[in-house]
């Protein structure tokens, strides 16, 4: 009886069929015993193929139900994909009405492509924010002063910008707004500028009108100058001079006073620096 080679064995099943070996009679060996297994696994073969074809049907039924089970397990559930865009879309500010916080956390996305949602149902709220046509009249006189930028990305605001836009503006607040827009060199449309306050008008309105601008203008960030202006629009006091937070699901960056960073060369290059690292989407072209 021939026994193959332990250590040709497991070439031989891998397919192999030529050795070169220096004795040819250990090729003919080594041939003959190849066709000889060739033999043997194809005999279980043409029996399987003798079988009825009643003896498969029970597989086949089993195809279908897999698929489905494939197709269901790649389809993510409702209620799961809307807790994890709530969770990681929305941080809501402490002081937050309970009224806002419970609309901010309520009821899908209502439209996905413009970003434009309402605090009634969905992530971005601008709480007490007004119709235009309610608007009080030097607010209105503001929005029409000048064009304002359809797609703006960053608003600005701090306390004193109603007089700087309304009234006689302060040089040193102008200079360094103005140079700190130079330095960043984003595209023009991308920045607007939006008051917390009026001169003369009720302060108890400011907010309410800042939200209703917000709304309107749509931006995606926040740009607060100061202690002054994060209080009077109610922001966590967790927001500190660079530092960035969530609230009613806007980025909000804050920045000392633009009186401080006119003061201080060291502050103002650290608050451009920090700017032009959390705006580098500003520079990207929109479509």
């Amino acid at each position: 009886m021939r026994v193959q080679s332990a250590i040709v064995r497991p070439w031989l099943k891998a397919g192999l069929s030529v050795l070169l070996l220096e004795s040819p009679q250990r090729v003919d060996e080594l041939r003959s015993s190849r066709s000889e297994t060739a033999q043997k696994s194809e005999a279980p073969q043409g029996r399987n193929e003798q079988m009825p074809r009643q003896a498969q049907p029970a597989f086949s039924r089993e195809i279908p139900e897999r698929k489905d089970a494939v197709r269901q397990s790649s389809q993510p559930s409702f209620a799961a994909s809307e807790r994890s865009s709530r969770s990681g879309s929305v941080r809501m500010s402490a002081s937050a009405p309970d009224s806002v916080r419970e609309s901010a956390s309520a009821g899908p996305v209502s439209d996905v492509r413009t970003g434009l949602l309402s605090s009634e149902n969905g992530l971005l709220a601008t709480p007490g924010a007004r119709p235009v046509e309610a608007w009080p009249a030097s607010w209105l006189a503001l929005k029409n002063r000048r064009p304002l930028p359809p797609r703006p990305l960053v608003l600005w605001t701090y306390a004193g910008l109603g007089e700087d836009l309304t009234g006689r503006p302060d040089d040193v607040r102008r200079q360094v707004i103005v140079r700190m827009l130079m330095e960043l060199h984003h595209p023009g449309g991308t920045h607007v500028f939006w008051p917390c306050g009026l001169a003369g008008e009720k302060p108890e309105d400011g907010p309410a009108l800042f939200w209703s601008g917000v709304k309107l203008l749509n931006p995606r960030v926040l740009l607060l100058f100061g202690s002054d202006a994060r209080d009077t629009l109610s922001m966590p006091k967790t927001l500190l001079p660079f530092c960035q937070d969530r609230v009613y699901g806007r980025l909000v960056i804050q920045l000392p006073r633009p009186q401080a960073l006119a003061a201080d060369e060291a502050s103002f290059k650290r608050a451009l620096a920090f700017l032009s690292r959390l705006l580098r989407f500003c520079s990207r072209p929109r479509t």
